[in-house]
């Protein structure tokens, strides 16, 4: 396996919902991400915009808005887990991610254990995409790419489109995936 697709995950009403709740959001990088960072983005760009929303959030003005984020992402983890006949160990984080017109990651895994996966949910379509294996997945609203987390992958933003709007899930499993 080196990806599966999955559609029809949240109804054009809870993704419009998601699409105003995120938008007012101060993207940054998550504390934690720092050292990281610097070795994924590439810094000829700006850099792309993440939300952390499970880590400490120290400066935080609506941690309503937070929690709220987080309870999304935990149903669009069920229902893809589901999909993909996951046996849910448990989440690693949520994550955010923004692209703008010619931002672009680096190569890089998002945990090296073998039953880990991401899961790349997509809130619109753009011709932003996520690059594994040489090739583009591009980015169609309410799809999730789910693939083992070990796999070298990066997210690529929109040349034509204004952004592209991800949700980041990495959880790990008690089974392998079935598409």
């Amino acid at each position: 396996m080196s990806y599966i697709i999955h559609k029809n995950i949240l109804t054009p009403n809870i993704i419009q919902h998601l699409k105003n709740l995120l938008k007012d959001l101060d993207f940054f990088i998550g504390k934690d991400m720092d050292e990281t960072a610097e070795k994924i983005f590439n810094k000829d760009f700006k850099f792309q915009g993440m939300l952390r929303i499970t880590t400490n959030q120290n400066n935080v003005t609506d941690k309503n808005l937070y929690d709220r984020l987080n309870d999304i992402a935990f149903i669009v983890t069920e229902i893809v887990c589901k999909k993909s006949n996951i046996n849910l160990k448990r989440i690693q984080r949520f994550m955010w991610n923004f692209y703008k017109q010619g931002e672009e990651g680096t190569f890089h895994i998002d945990n090296p254990d073998e039953n880990f996966y991401t899961i790349v949910y997509s809130l619109n379509t753009s011709d932003g995409y996520l690059e594994i294996n040489n090739q583009k997945i591009y980015d169609i609203e309410d799809e999730a790419k789910i693939f083992k987390s070990n796999i070298l992958h990066k997210g690529v933003g929109p040349t034509k489109d204004n952004f592209r709007l991800n949700l980041n899930i990495i959880l790990e499993a008690n089974n392998e995936a079935k598409s």
